[in-house]
């Protein structure tokens, strides 16, 4: 992953983060986000509600972050961080190559669940805060670059050959993001039942299926 470093916000060298304390506020802080985020949405959320459900006061806010656009980069970077880590431990095991991307879509649907309160939030931002839009798609293309480099490997076997792998990551990254946010975040299709096992079967199917095919396989 070899996405150029974004400048980062002013309040991440903030002094109060150094403190036990400071760190204890800031988790506050972005735990009291999560919830507001999946209760309000990003674009009815407010400092002042953040604040209150963190048991600090607006003052206290801006002295970490200042704006709730800022607080919520913070909290795409956590996810983007753990949905890595959890991505790279299948194919660290040694699985194949089709059982590590199953594994891989499932840590990531299960990430997204636990914190589906800043996904709400960052599907929301990204469509109107510009500093954060970028700085999504910066993370996102760390993503896309590392399932590009998946199907590239997967292609060196013999699969899927003629695809472009970037788009085919694209693709696949949009996918996930937007079926996650759509059955975890707003809670499904309309009439349709919610069953846990089979969506994330569905996911991950339509994921190995695009990637681990012959031309033979027709």
């Amino acid at each position: 992953m070899t996405a150029p470093a974004p400048a980062r916000a002013a309040h991440a060298t903030r002094p109060e983060k150094a403190t036990r304390k400071g760190r204890q506020t800031d988790e506050a802080f972005r735990e009291a986000a999560r919830l507001v985020f999946a209760r309000d949405g990003y674009l009815n959320a407010k400092i002042s509600d953040i604040a209150a459900a963190a048991g600090r006061s607006v003052a206290s806010f801006y002295n970490y972050y200042d704006t709730k656009a800022d607080l919520l980069i913070a909290l795409a970077e956590e996810f983007h961080a753990e949905a890595s880590q959890l991505a790279a431990l299948p194919y660290r095991a040694g699985l194949s190559g089709e059982e590590a991307l199953r594994e891989a879509v499932a840590g990531f649907w299960r990430t997204y669940a636990r914190r589906r309160g800043e996904l709400i939030g960052i599907f929301q931002a990204a469509m109107v805060e510009g500093r954060f839009r970028d700085r999504w798609l910066e993370l996102r293309g760390e993503a896309i670059t590392r399932i590009a480099t998946a199907v590239r490997k997967a292609q060196a076997d013999g699969y899927c050959p003629g695809v472009d792998p970037v788009m085919t990551a694209s693709a696949l990254s949009a996918m996930l993001e937007h079926f996650c946010y759509i059955w975890l975040g707003q809670g499904g299709e309309k009439d349709v039942p919610f069953d846990d096992d089979l969506a994330l079967d569905a996911l991950c199917t339509i994921w190995v299926k695009a990637v681990y095919w012959r031309p033979e396989d027709g």
